[in-house]
């Protein structure tokens, strides 16, 4: 038994290390995946898409037709009322008891083009009476078809079947917006790690060639090669360097503490980063950027549904200031007897036709000036749009600019890094020989660092160009594709 506790010990202990040591490899395209797949910000971003998604669904059922049971299963009186007494020629007060049940079974179907219901019901209706004179009393509806409408007035089913598909199309578009977004955030949280380890490795490796120019620079000191100032610069790279270590390692470890809490993995996992290659410069027709804008942007979408809105507030208003009339129309049959069986027997007709009637004669101006505030929002609305517009083509033909600038930015910091790391290395050869000073290898170190930046960051700003012009159009443009159009949305339900 001891043998078996000491094993189960053993393992415990090294359980913590084996869970602190885990490796994971990253490239660029991976990280953007796992973060549109698995990052805080798209679970929100699903979670909003599925909203408006089941907001749609609830409105297109709305559309079918609709089947309500009502009931009333119980209801007791026991009050005191007035009565006429005939005999004494005076009102007095008498109790009265009643029991009462009913329900009621409607089908009701809108009908959208001009803003009616059509409806089918049938109802029954209990009464019983407690008293001196003690009855029951059924009353039914068969079935009862009927119409209403609103004549002149406002159509709301006619503007909803405008606006809510309208909802849904722009809450797809944000959708993948968003996530085009999340992409974006990736890219920084990828090159920073990317950047902050590149500035350790390089720490490392100075940290190690200080201390050995500080060991031949000690022996040249004893042969009075170098005099005591360089000697104590030697010292001093040598201190600064092991700062730099430790500023770099801080630097990493929160680096990679944001990478791994926004992608939602353990933050004790160790990232080891793939950096990509040198982007190949793409073509891209302005237009076609342009034209993928228009029908994907939800942003004009949204501008667009802002306007339609704003002209279903004239029309509501249009319509409520001024005539007005609506009908309503049924027929069918009822009956009333004191055995349920005989309530339905030999119905007799029941016809109802009602249309009223609105007219405002004198409001003071009110109904003119609620119309002429909704046609100035409707002004400024499509005003609004128009800017938007211009803006978003803008912003497009801003970025595609930019985008191909950044592919020569590349390729001039690649040819710098590799121009610093050449110096470098030339120096601390002739360092070594003694034909360069202290004062020059120190800048070419600074330069090989300055140099491992700006390649890093003219990488990170391209592909942040590259994300948002794809957020901009939703369009891959290394594929040829619409983002919208091959996109499953049925994954997401």
């Amino acid at each position: 038994m001891r043998p078996f506790l000491s094993i189960l010990l053993i393992i415990m202990a090294i359980m913590p290390s084996l869970a602190q040591n885990q490796h994971i490899t990253l490239d660029l395209q991976r990280v953007i995946a796992m973060a549109s797949d698995s990052s805080l910000t798209a679970f929100r971003n699903k979670n909003m898409y599925l909203a408006d998604y089941w907001n749609y669904r609830s409105f297109k059922a709305q559309r079918k037709p609709s089947l309500t049971l009502n009931l009333n299963p119980a209801t007791y009186n026991r009050s005191l009322i007035s009565r006429y007494d005939s005999n004494s020629d005076m009102d007095v007060y008498r109790e009265q008891r009643s029991y009462s049940a009913s329900g009621a079974l409607s089908l009701t179907q809108n009908f959208d083009p001009i803003g009616g219901s059509f409806f089918v019901e049938t109802s029954l209706d209990y009464l019983r009476y407690f008293g001196a004179s003690t009855y029951n009393q059924f009353s039914s509806v068969p079935f009862i078809v009927g119409y209403r409408h609103n004549m002149l007035g406002f159509n709301e089913f006619k503007w909803d079947k405008k606006i809510e598909p309208m909802k849904y199309e722009k809450a797809k578009l944000e959708f993948l917006y968003n996530t085009e977004g999340i992409a974006s955030y990736a890219v920084n949280y990828f090159f920073a790690l990317a950047q902050a380890q590149s500035q350790y490795k390089l720490a490392k490796e100075q940290a190690a060639s200080c201390d050995s120019l500080l060991v031949i620079g000690e022996r040249k000191y004893k042969i009075a090669a170098i005099n005591k100032s360089d000697l104590l610069s030697l010292r001093l790279d040598v201190v600064n360097a092991r700062n730099s270590i430790t500023t770099a390692e801080v630097a990493m470890k929160r680096a990679s503490l944001n990478l791994t809490s926004f992608l939602g993995i353990d933050r004790n996992t160790d990232i080891d980063i793939i950096l990509p290659g040198r982007p190949s410069p793409i073509s891209i027709d302005p237009n076609m950027a342009l034209q993928m804008m228009h029908k994907n942007s939800y942003l004009i979408l949204e501008k667009m549904q802002t306007v339609t809105e704003a002209e279903k507030q004239l029309d509501r208003v249009k319509k409520s200031t001024r005539f007005n009339a609506t009908v309503n129309a049924s027929v069918g049959f009822n009956q009333q007897a004191e055995k349920l069986g005989d309530s339905y027997s030999d119905p007799m007709r029941k016809d109802v036709v009602a249309v009223s009637l609105t007219i405002p004669l004198l409001d003071w101006g009110v109904g003119r000036g609620m119309r002429n505030n909704a046609t100035n929002n409707l002004n400024v609305a499509k005003i609004d749009a128009q800017q938007k517009i211009m803006e978003l083509e803008q912003d497009v033909i801003v970025t595609i600019d930019e985008l191909q600038s950044r592919v020569n930015l590349i390729e001039s910091a690649e040819e710098a890094l590799i121009l610093a790391e050449q110096v470098y290395k030339e120096n601390t050869a002739r360092f070594l020989n003694g034909t360069c000073d202290i004062t020059a290898l120190s800048q070419s170190q600074q330069r090989l660092l300055n140099a491992q930046n700006g390649y890093l960051e003219s990488m990170r700003n391209y592909w942040v160009c590259y994300y948002d012009l794809r957020k901009q159009t939703l369009y891959d443009f290394q594929l040829n594709e619409s983002l919208s159009d091959i996109f499953d949305f049925n994954n997401l339900r």
